[in-house]
């Protein structure tokens, strides 16, 4: 339990005053707040080694000024290191997607609520003690009645978002949220690259799901796009496969570390 203490005030001091930053506060508070069948999470530099690859790719394939889509975002951190990463790259804009970007905070006596930005209860703590989405099959129940319990009690929510703060300076970064899902149909077409990192695993999704998430990459992607399919081991192995976009299927181009466990699912996708 001593990985809980001061959860309090690490929630508030990074979600809400932005102040004091500490990249293992905010591994902690994200590692603690659940989102669907995925974590958020900040682990740093885990993705340096595919980056590269990706940058390699890019000038290969590109002399033009690009456009890129990071799905499945978390907290932007993954997202800065990408933009950093590819120094020297003729980028004209990053997006960010992810499902819960935006985050409501209720504080009722010894008890706080997280609610995603379409009000869905996210976690709860209680006295310290964190109740995560896998153990929601009360909560979720009641989740519209908690709502109208809390409001009815004149109780505000303190609206934030999950994002790094240092993301603020990035002029080129837009982040959105959007599901993987059902992706809004003003983003086909857009991307010259996609990269989906520690999303798209069987350990998170059935295989139909993944496959709708595979046809709505293909939606997205233009052309010739570069597709970057990723997931981290906990030793910070990338197990990764790049692809590319030809007559509107994906072709392999590379396998990094044995590739992407859903390699198969993305090659034989229509």
């Amino acid at each position: 339990m001593k990985k809980l203490k001061n959860f309090y005030t690490d929630i508030y001091s990074f979600f809400i005053l932005k102040k004091n930053f500490d990249k293992n506060k905010a591994e902690r508070i994200f590692s603690l707040l659940r989102v669907d069948t995925t974590f958020k999470t900040t682990s740093s530099n885990r993705m340096f080694d595919i980056n590269q690859k990706l940058k390699k790719y890019i000038k290969k394939f590109f002399s033009r000024k690009i456009v890129i889509c990071d799905l499945g975002v978390s907290s932007g951190q993954t997202t800065l290191e990408l933009h950093n990463d590819l120094n020297n790259i003729k980028i004209k804009k990053i997006y960010g997607f992810d499902k819960n970007l935006y985050i409501k905070i209720y504080r009722f006596k010894k008890l706080i609520f997280l609610f995603s930005s379409n009000n869905k209860l996210l976690m709860v703590e209680y006295k310290k003690y964190c109740i995560r989405y896998r153990y929601f099959f009360l909560f979720k129940k009641i989740e519209n009645f908690l709502l109208y319990l809390l409001k009815l009690n004149d109780i505000k929510c303190e609206k934030s978002n999950v994002l790094t703060p240092s993301l603020k300076k990035l002029d080129k970064c837009k982040f959105i949220e959007q599901n993987i899902f059902n992706i809004e149909k003003k983003y086909y077409n857009l991307f010259d690259v996609v990269r989906v990192s520690n999303l798209l695993n069987y350990s998170y999704f059935s295989e139909s799901n993944l496959i709708t998430a595979i046809s709505n990459i293909n939606k997205i992607s233009k052309e010739k796009c570069i597709i970057l399919v990723n997931r981290t081991t906990n030793k910070r192995k990338n197990l990764a496969s790049f692809f590319i976009k030809k007559n509107g299927k994906f072709e392999l181009l590379k396998d990094v570390n044995g590739g992407s466990e859903i390699k198969d699912l993305i090659l034989s996708s229509k």
